[in-house]
């Protein structure tokens, strides 16, 4: 089988030094732009998920993440400068006039030239200098490349999306980020869309009229695109490493995380792999952009040197004997990791593969457990004979086994009955996997245009989930966009529908539950929705339908 492992000079380096092969998360969506490719390097979740894999995953009782510490860190510098200066390599800032006509600093690792003069950005966080010390706002998330954040004439943030427009401030008395205008617009099948629009000081106004939409879009397309400026290197072109955490990707390949690298001071890291079950300490040297790392050993030199022609995505070139297959590998910060306390498996900031069970919610929040899907790449699969373990995406071990050999325990009938019921016309027919987690056997199933196949039931349709983390509650965003499931009867038939709403529009006691009488109901009990999370505050949520 084809091997998938970061080999740091077998020959020399001991095996407790080793990263164990790499399970590496890939893209949900294609693009062309670097920054989008890079930061959208996770696959998506599939509706049909609803079997829980019983691993705990180190996640019992644990609600605490990186992105936890950062996102509520009290020990930001006292000022802008200070603050700037802290940066580390692949940061960017730029001052914006927002905060009532008054700079506020945005921050940034998505920079990108828009191609009209300007190093713009999708993905900022917002500061203020408050009380003698930098505050953190929020972080706002515009559509993409293709929407660049910007100022208006009257100094206000406006942030495009595919279906949406938004008009902000930073109040100066309260310091929050305070929306005065946005529209989101939501298109049905027949293409006739349905805008829901706020104006700060009313209700929320839902209908077809598509006035605001219109108006806001107009003046998106009329302001200033934010043009940031490079952090985290000195004159010499030494970057700022310390405190921070990256990810790596070798050579052309943008989608797929090679392994974390993080820099616990301006001495010492770490390398880990995505699964989070692996890793390998090192001593590191910087002179000007030329690092040398001594990993496992201080007789191990493995030289290389940064480049810095995007700003926001170093890359390190390895001379010689390299830990990674290629000898160039793309860094990009990680924004809410601490390196002191970085865990793989349970970092899920912008992470667009999370799974949240809910166990209970209101206006404001959701509290539930955390999943990921299972998933065992390709390359894994293909030339993978009995007995072969492989390794999830999630760091779980799977035994290759025979149709024939789950049929002598499950005796299901005829081996070739067992077999035409569990692989339908979608699954892999060559074998089944056994988990190390549950001793449970399931079935693969690929898509023809996945590079991963999903872990799955039996005889159910049903993805297996793995445990990231238990009893956590986000804050849903005033922005966040909500997808609902709701049952509607016609006549003596049903079908399920999609219920579209903005986040401030969120009203648990408006969606009824299942009754024996009920022609219109949710399916909001025990609900499993796929989340986006940035700075613990959700900005997306959508239902998964379970069977």
């Amino acid at each position: 089988m084809k091997s998938n492992v970061i080999s740091f000079f077998l020959t020399t380096v001991i095996t407790t030094g080793v990263l164990a092969g790499c399970s590496n998360n890939s893209a949900n969506e294609s693009t062309t732009d670097q920054s989008s490719a890079i930061s959208e390097s996770s696959e998506g979740t599939d509706s049909s998920t609803n079997n829980t894999n019983s691993a705990d995953n180190s996640a019992n009782g644990n609600t605490s993440t990186d992105a936890d510490a950062s996102a509520n860190d009290a020990s930001l510098p006292a000022s802008f400068d200070e603050f700037i200066a802290s940066l580390h390599a692949g940061q960017s800032y730029a001052y914006a006039p927002i905060c009532e006509g008054e700079d506020a600093l945005l921050v940034t690792s998505y920079t990108f030239d828009d191609l009209n003069g300007h190093i713009a950005t999708y993905d900022a966080s917002i500061y203020i200098e408050e009380g003698g010390s930098v505050k953190k706002v929020t972080t706002v998330q515009s559509g993409g490349t293709a929407y660049p954040i910007a100022v208006t004439a009257d100094n206000e943030l406006i942030v495009g999306n595919r279906n949406s427009v938004q008009v902000a401030h930073i109040d100066k008395a309260s310091g929050k980020y305070v929306i005065t205008r946005e529209s989101d617009v939501e298109f049905t099948t027949d293409e006739e869309g349905t805008y829901h629009d706020y104006i700060e000081g009313e209700d929320v106004s839902i209908g077809t009229d598509s006035t605001l939409y219109d108006e806001l879009d107009s003046l998106y397309w009329d302001s200033e695109v934010i043009s940031f400026e490079s952090a985290g290197a000195s004159s010499d072109n030494t970057p700022n490493l310390e405190g921070a955490v990256y990810a790596a990707y070798e050579g052309d390949d943008l989608y797929n995380i090679s392994c974390y690298i993080g820099f616990e001071s301006d001495t010492t890291g770490f390398m880990q792999t995505p699964d989070g079950l692996s890793g390998a300490p090192f001593d590191y040297e910087l002179k000007g952009s030329d690092i040398v790392f001594h990993i496992a050993s201080a007789d191990d030199n493995t030289a290389a040197s940064f480049s810095f022609d995007n700003a926001s995505f170093p890359v390190l070139t390895f001379s010689g004997a390299s830990p990674f297959e290629n000898p160039e590998v793309t860094l990009t910060f990680l924004d809410n990791a601490d390196p002191e306390t970085f865990e793989a498996s349970t970092y899920y900031e912008r992470d667009n593969t999370l799974l949240m069970q809910v166990s209970s919610y209101d206006k404001t929040s959701l509290t539930g457990d955390l999943y990921r899907e299972e998933k065992i790449k390709e390359e894994f699969v293909d030339g993978a004979v009995e007995g072969d373990i492989l390794s999830s995406v999630n760091g779980t071990a799977f035994t290759v086994v025979s149709f024939e050999d789950v049929n002598k325990e499950l005796e299901y009938g005829t081996d070739d009955e067992f077999k035409k019921d569990v692989v339908g016309t979608t699954r892999f027919d060559k074998f089944l996997v056994r988990s190390s987690d549950d001793d449970f056997y399931y079935a693969l199933q690929k898509e023809d245009y996945e590079t991963s196949y999903k872990v799955v039931s039996l005889m159910t349709e049903g993805t297996v989930k793995k445990l990231i983390a238990k009893d956590v509650t986000f804050s849903i965003k005033e922005d966040c966009v909500i997808v609902l499931l709701k049952f509607v009867l016609n006549d003596e038939s049903g079908e399920l529908k999609e219920d579209y709403i903005i986040g401030r529009e969120f009203d648990p006691e408006s969606y009824p539950g299942w009754s024996e009488d009920a022609t219109e109901y949710y399916l909001s009990s025990d609900m499993l929705v796929s989340i986006s999370v940035v700075d613990n505050e959700l900005s997306c949520i959508v239902q998964q339908y379970v069977e």
